[in-house]
């Protein structure tokens, strides 16, 4: 594995710096032309270079999502491809991928993102995404336990920030992956013997049809009486 992009851990005057650059091509982010020891010469440098710093700073996962929403065509893919090579850890520019891909129907977006995909494995063990975010077995920790989402998990992460991408409308993205949506309806049906397709939907959230839901809840042993909104499911 490389030893990565970055010379150092990101300081404050690093991350106002990488916000500027970042804003020069259309990024909804605001910083200053601080001092650093990079000199990223295209987008596709500064884009994996960002990708680096973000698992030291949360706020940079919703910048990086609509950027790459926003500004795909400026990409080069197989340059970016390229760049990748230098990272430590290009499974972070492929989560970034991964909520681009639930950001937007743009097909041009889901093509690249498959393609920059190709090749990458994810990361074994299994690492938190972003460093130091909580205190291991703090309440918040165990609030955020078994609450992954996919566009984590699928490269080797753990992770439940939901990144910001429309300001005025406050949408966020990220889906939870199939396992901790099982975790999730199994504590539910231990503390009150039963669920409802709308119970369900709710604990989960957006992202998940009926279809996927009624296969969730078999997969675990659940079977309906009834039908439609109001079938009751419990331990067969």
């Amino acid at each position: 594995m490389s030893s990565g992009l970055l010379s150092r851990v990101p300081t404050p005057m690093d991350l106002e710096r990488l916000y500027w650059e970042l804003a020069r091509h259309g990024a909804p982010s605001v910083g200053r032309r601080r001092g650093w020891p990079y000199h990223p010469q295209s987008l596709e440098d500064l884009l994996v270079l960002a990708a680096e710093m973000l698992r030291y700073d949360p706020r940079l996962l919703g910048i990086l999502v609509q950027l790459v929403v926003e500004h795909e065509a400026e990409l080069d893919p197989r340059r970016l491809r390229a760049r990748m090579q230098s990272m430590r850890w290009p499974q972070t520019l492929l989560v970034v991928f991964e909520l681009a891909r639930e950001a937007t129907r743009e097909r041009e977006v889901h093509y690249m993102a498959d393609y920059v995909a190709k090749g990458h494995r994810r990361l074994e063990p299994p690492e938190r995404f972003f460093i130091d975010a909580e205190v291991p077995g703090s309440r918040l920790a165990r609030r955020k336990l078994g609450r992954d989402l996919r566009a984590y998990t699928r490269w080797g992460f753990l992770g439940t920030e939901r990144p910001t991408v429309d300001a005025f409308r406050k949408r966020t993205v990220g889906r939870l992956d199939a396992a901790s949506r099982r975790r999730l309806a199994e504590r539910l049906v231990q503390e009150q013997g039963a669920l409802t397709m709308t119970e369900y939907l709710e604990l989960v959230g957006d992202g998940v049809s009926r279809q996927q839901a009624a296969s969730d809840l078999r997969t675990i042993g659940l079977v309906p009486s009834g039908r439609g909104r109001g079938a009751v499911w419990r331990p067969a």
